[in-house]
């Protein structure tokens, strides 16, 4: 069933996409903000957090975003890294409050829908990989939306994570994916495109 999703995820994403440089998109891939530092001297903004209740769940997101910020592939693998030396235990208990944490976030829905695929929709695997691709960006990015869905909009590189944050979710809860790395890396751009172009 997820295959057959993310066929017509990718057809549409093709679609779009020349649609888009029919009306004067670039073609150059789009790379998120977040790859570069915001503040002098520090990791970026997103990557920051206050602790609590979970702050063992968000030191583990924070050393993937220390590596790399693009909520998918490279941060996927830093992830991936980080869990690979800690007990079974623990890395189960990491995956299942990225679960939970995914869930609540369902309330973005509406407004992730409208800055990747306005009037159609993420639809649910997209939608799941959006929402990865945020908590990737770490506590603060994450209860900032949580608390107000609006605040999306004002991330610098929200339709950057359209068709992203796969691979950050595989790697939190366990599943990391295999051969379809060259899809997903072309698949977010071109989504981020289709969005861009939808949105002048």
């Amino acid at each position: 069933m997820r295959g057959d999703t993310r066929r017509r995820a990718y057809a549409w994403v093709g679609t779009a996409l020349l649609a888009a440089l029919a009306v004067g998109c670039s073609s150059d891939p789009v790379e998120p903000v977040t790859t570069e530092p915001w503040v002098e001297g520090g990791l970026p903004e997103y990557c920051g957090g206050r602790g609590g209740d979970l702050a063992s769940f968000w030191e583990l997101v924070h050393a993937s975003c220390a590596v790399a910020q693009d909520g998918d592939v490279r941060q996927g693998e830093a992830l991936e890294e980080v869990l690979s030396r800690l007990p079974e235990d623990r890395t189960a208990e990491f995956g299942r409050t990225f679960r939970r944490l995914n869930n609540d976030l369902v309330i973005i829905t509406e407004v992730a829908d409208d800055l990747c695929a306005p009037g159609l929709g993420l639809a649910e695997d997209l939608g799941t990989d959006y929402r990865s691709w945020v908590i990737a960006h770490g506590q603060d990015a994450y209860e900032a939306v949580l608390d107000d869905p609006a605040r999306l909009r004002d991330f610098p590189d929200a339709t950057a994570g359209c068709g992203l944050g796969e691979f950050f979710g595989a790697a939190a809860t366990g599943n990391p994916v295999e051969g379809e790395r060259e899809q997903s890396e072309a698949a977010g751009p071109a989504l981020s495109h289709a969005a861009a172009a939808a949105g002048q």
